[in-house]
């Protein structure tokens, strides 16, 4: 059986790491290069001019009409948007109301282009 002996006397070096250019480098470089995309990133999200649109866009008039049985988009089209084509009248609707299908519900109040008289 073997038996280690410790020398109290002799002190501990501690490890050293060395690291050349390359990999000063990396260390450094990827949280600068990480911190800078970050930075750019929210600089651009927050100062972009983009915003939310109003409930109407600027120069669109609209008649606000509450849902009937039996009403369609397409029916409130032909009916409320005279002067606009009907398929244009129907996209206008449906975007001024955020409407994600064409489906309607009774009693729903819509807003409706028409055009200024």
């Amino acid at each position: 059986m073997a038996t280690v002996a410790l020398d109290s006397n002799q002190t501990q070096t501690p490890l050293k790491i060395r690291i050349n250019r390359r990999g000063w480098a990396v260390l450094v470089g990827l949280p600068i290069f990480a911190l800078t995309v970050a930075a750019a990133f929210f600089i651009a999200m927050f100062s972009s001019d983009a915003h939310a649109a109003a409930n109407t866009p600027a120069g669109i008039e609209t008649v606000d009409v509450t849902v009937i049985p039996g009403d369609t988009l397409w029916s409130l089209a032909r009916e409320y948007a005279t002067g606009y084509d009907i398929t244009s009248a129907v996209d206008h609707i449906a975007e001024l109301n955020a409407l994600n299908s064409s489906e309607i519900q009774i009693g729903e109040t819509l807003s409706i282009p028409v055009l200024a008289g």
